[in-house]
């Protein structure tokens, strides 16, 4: 497992996610930097961990990173491009958020 101040991960997972996204965990802090975000809990099934799906505008693009609080980090499980139906609530969300800063 690899690690850093604020977030962990396996070193397998981030190799495949990488192969396959093309995101690399590493990186990943920049995305929690207090930018703008959406998340949600993961309830589709139990993974015996709260699960955790963040929306987030990474590089351009807005990604869902997967993760779960272990050991008072955040473990990273997956990073990927948005599907459609994310990216509509991140932009509805962050509409929403704009609107009541006005």
């Amino acid at each position: 497992m690899t690690q850093n101040d604020d977030f962990s991960w396996s070193q397998e997972k981030a190799r495949l996610n990488l192969l396959k996204h093309g995101y690399d965990f590493a990186q990943m802090s920049s995305a929690f930097d207090g930018r703008f975000m959406v998340t949600r809990l993961d309830r589709r099934i139990d993974y015996g961990e709260e699960r955790f799906n963040s929306l987030v505008v990474f590089d351009k693009r807005v990604v869902n990173v997967t993760w779960t609080p272990r050991n008072g980090r955040r473990h990273l499980i997956s990073v990927r491009p948005a599907s459609r139906e994310e990216r509509a609530v991140y932009h509805e969300r962050e509409g929403e958020a704009r609107h009541r800063e006005e």
